[in-house]
């Protein structure tokens, strides 16, 4: 598992306005780095609801979650009709996921992604700097109509890719 500084994950936190009360965020990651502790923390301090979908991997049972009553965690299936079985919606969501599973699943994976975001919503996708992926992610995102793509450079040696969904836009080409 890589290690996430604290002054870089405090700096992503940045893209959750603070200025919402009982905020939903999602994270869909295989835990290949700590960006879950992260999230566990600011939702925790800031009673934010936080569900934790793993892919192919799971929390180990050490207490994590114990003591925040907005989390949940659950494994998630990419190959799923759907991601959200409550009808939750999320005005955030992040991405930690290899390349490899990210591409294999990439054009329905952001259409599932987006049925399941707020109008406005923020997704971000964690990708290693300079790779192929980064081209495809932003190819696809615009494709499944997020607008407002931006790459920030963060952390060493990875761009977090970022999106909005705005005003139900591209609605049909989605699946509604």
């Amino acid at each position: 598992m890589i290690h996430l500084p604290k002054c870089q994950t405090d700096q992503l936190m940045q893209l959750i306005s603070a200025h919402y009360p009982s905020q939903q965020i999602l994270h869909i990651s295989d835990l290949s780095n700590d960006l879950h502790e992260a999230l566990y923390d600011y939702t925790k301090k800031r009673d934010f609801e936080y569900d934790l979908k793993t892919v192919g991997a799971e929390i180990e049972d050490d207490g994590f979650g114990r003591d925040h009553s907005g989390f949940a965690a659950s494994k998630l299936d990419l190959s799923a009709k759907g991601y959200n079985r409550y009808a939750k919606m999320y005005e955030n969501i992040f991405v930690t996921l290899e390349p490899a599973c990210l591409e294999s699943q990439m054009d329905s994976f952001f259409k599932k992604s987006y049925r399941i975001m707020k109008n406005a919503g923020i997704i971000a996708v964690i990708v290693q700097r300079d790779a192929p992926i980064t081209k495809l992610v932003k190819e696809q995102l615009e494709k499944d109509n997020f607008v407002a793509l931006n790459t920030i450079e963060i952390f060493d040696g990875y761009d977090v890719v970022t999106a909005k969904k705005m005003h139900g836009w591209g609605a049909y080409s989605v699946g509604f």
